[in-house]
């Protein structure tokens, strides 16, 4: 019986690999024994090797993404040296990378029917595929086990209601992806139970964090509501992670949302800029003033924890528009604020935009954008340094006070700019600071700004 090995490589411990428990349901019917081991990035290469040399696999599976990339092609590379019997099969977003690895299969786009055909097939290298019809994510096994505790248990799980994006914002991977394929339609009984059936399974893993992966998950109306009620309504005691399109948010949606305890719910709402016309350019049709009404009143009137991003770079917006929309934003106060910059994914129509643009970006993962048409390197970097100040002071949710204070007086570019500042005086990096220390700088730029 071949032994088959999913090689999980996360950023951090807490993280897990939706994919690979998906590709174990979808064969558990086969004369296979599988495994998944899950490493992380801090973690020395040799040592990895050793423990999954260990395991003697004969089938390695791997999943490539912008952020394990370059550790995978080194993994990859050296296990094919010392495991000479292993095949190895190579998904996710980055797979096309692993074209030319030694004994690879590689999968690209959703990949359990692919994975499935490789299993009857005996998992032959370099298997040619051809056409095989994707599974629906309706037709896809409940990817956990009650076993799956013992690791889950304290972990961010992830878990999706549907696969396909009706936005085509061009700087995203699913500009492209053009699927409608709901998990539910919870006017069935039959697949309302279903829904709460594999919601209890998920509360059962005790999950540090629930994470729905649709993007914008309040596209269905319907069932957003169904699996708030079920978070409001039981007794949990991790939080339920959704991403969701701040402009679709409706009274209805606050009235319910306003019945959820403190710590339930959090909202990740994509921003990205409060310049229409740079929205409408990139393909999102958002307006502003919705959103902001949105965060406001999320805000205002509920305890869902709102984390707001915008990102640097979109094109045609330069420094100006960029800080405008960083200063609209932070007075509406999101407990979180990320200031990401733009990063250059192959296989988006941002890529080709860009080339016709003059863009520079990074030729390895993370793909980052050096400069654009509208800003230059020095920009990005005042801008990246923005992004390192909030992440001490605004997301650590410590000086929400001092900061309602301080913008009262002055826009949060101004007061950003004199936390640089400080932090330049007192040489202090704009990471991994103390406590102590970012109380120190705190009081500082308090007495310096208010007086």
């Amino acid at each position: 019986m071949k032994k088959i090995l999913f090689v999980a490589l996360n950023s951090s411990w807490s993280q897990s690999n939706l994919a690979f428990y998906y590709l174990r349901e979808v064969i558990r019917d086969l004369e296979f024994t599988s495994t998944i081991a899950s490493f992380t990035l801090k973690e020395p290469l040799h040592q990895v090797m050793e423990d999954i040399y260990a395991r003697c696999p004969d089938v390695i599976c791997m999943s490539a993404y912008i952020w394990n990339k370059i550790y995978l092609q080194s993994l990859q590379r050296e296990l094919a040296k010392i495991l000479p019997q292993a095949s190895f099969v190579i998904g996710g977003p980055e797979a096309a990378a692993f074209s030319d690895a030694a004994r690879a299969t590689v999968i690209i786009g959703p990949g359990e029917a692919a994975f499935r055909e490789l299993a009857v097939q005996g998992f032959p290298p370099r298997a040619d595929l051809g056409s095989i019809a994707q599974l629906a994510l309706k037709e896809l096994p409940f990817p956990y086990h009650p076993e799956d505790l013992a690791f889950l248990a304290d972990h961010l799980i992830y878990y999706e209601c549907y696969r396909g994006c009706p936005y085509s914002c061009v700087y995203c991977l699913s500009s492209c992806d053009k699927r409608h394929e709901p998990r539910f339609d919870v006017s069935r009984m039959q697949d309302r139970d279903k829904l709460h059936r594999e919601l209890s399974a998920l509360v059962a893993l005790k999950p540090r964090t629930l994470k729905f992966i649709d993007r914008s998950f309040n596209i269905q109306k319907d069932l957003a509501h169904e699996i708030w009620n079920f978070a409001i309504e039981q007794d949990l005691d991790f939080d339920l992670h959704f991403e969701i399109y701040p402009d679709l948010v409706e009274e209805r949606d606050i009235e319910l949302l306003a019945r959820a305890p403190e710590g339930r719910i959090r909202f990740e709402v994509g921003i990205q800029s409060t310049n229409d016309a740079v929205l409408r350019a990139c393909g999102r049709n958002s307006d502003w003033q919705k959103s902001r009404a949105t965060l406001l009143a999320l805000k205002e009137r509920t305890n869902v924890r709102v984390h707001a991003d915008l990102l640097v770079g979109l094109p045609g917006e330069d420094f100006g528009s960029i800080t405008r929309s960083l200063n609209e934003l932070c007075l509406c106060e999101p407990a979180a604020i990320q200031l990401g910059m733009l990063k250059i994914l192959p296989d988006t129509p941002m890529r080709e935009i860009a080339l016709e643009r003059g863009y520079l970006w990074m030729d390895l993962p993370p793909y980052q954008i050096l400069c654009s048409d509208t800003l230059d390197f020095a920009c990005l970097c005042l801008l990246d340094d923005f992004a390192h100040l909030l992440s001490l002071y605004w997301n650590k949710e410590e000086y929400p006070r001092q900061w309602h204070q301080l913008l009262q007086k002055h826009s949060a570019d101004h007061v950003l700019q004199s936390l640089r500042e400080l932090h330049k005086k007192h040489e202090l990096p704009l990471h991994s600071v103390s406590r102590q220390k970012r109380e120190m700088i705190m009081q500082s730029l308090v007495e310096k700004l208010l007086g």
